[in-house]
């Protein structure tokens, strides 16, 4: 039984409530990313992709603060990966519009920064690990901005949200003797917004010709 977070005190299903209901937030992000697929008619492979991984992320950070195992961290952590490298790869080919090989190595060196913080993984109560990810979504909201894409302020309103939420995480085990719910509630809420803002910039940005073909 893992004791990562100051709301559970005990081994039982439901000894972390808060944080388990809070993760309908990425259920409610997934449904509001399905509508707005359905309103735009862009149900192509790679934004159906995202739609799953928003709800596998829903799900699996269910099972984990559920049964708090190693195996339901690994199925909290893996989708939340794999919608990071889902992420940057669409963005870099239907906004950024880079070429394979661009897009191949920025994707490489994502994956070895993030592997080497993981070796710090000690640090800030774990949240080192997100700062490949936030310093990415960093770099989506100037390009976002700059080039003047479609919504270009999504950029900075997904980095702003993702700033919060990481800062609400981090803290979470400092506050655990004058707050014993913890803020860990308040980094999956503030993550179903994120994840809706960061699917929002791929869909609103692909063409139709972009669309088809991924």
């Amino acid at each position: 039984m893992l004791y990562d977070y100051c709301e559970r005190t005990g081994s039982g299903l439901f000894d972390e409530p808060v944080n388990l209901l809070t993760n309908l937030s990425f259920i409610v992000a997934a449904a509001f990313v399905y509508r707005l697929l359905r309103d735009r008619g862009q149900f192509n492979r790679g934004n159906i992709l995202l739609l799953t991984l928003v709800a596998f992320i829903g799900v699996g950070s269910t099972l984990f603060h559920s049964f708090a195992t190693e195996w339901a961290r690994l199925l909290d952590v893996v989708p939340i990966f794999l919608y990071q490298l889902a992420f940057l790869w669409l963005y870099m080919q239907r906004v950024a519009r880079l070429g394979t090989f661009s897009r191949v190595a920025l994707v490489g060196v994502f994956l070895l920064v993030s592997l080497y913080a993981l070796t710090f993984k000690g640090l800030l109560n774990g949240s080192v690990m997100y700062l490949p990810a936030i310093l990415s979504v960093m770099a989506v909201a100037v390009f976002h901005y700059f080039r003047k894409k479609i919504e270009p302020m999504l950029g900075w309103y997904a980095l702003i949200v993702f700033a919060l939420s990481l800062f609400f995480r981090t803290i979470d085990a400092v506050l655990c003797s004058v707050w014993p719910l913890g803020t860990h509630f308040v980094w999956h809420l503030l993550n179903g917004v994120l994840l809706y803002l960061t699917t929002r910039i791929i869909i609103v940005n692909s063409g139709l010709q972009q669309a088809d073909r991924s």
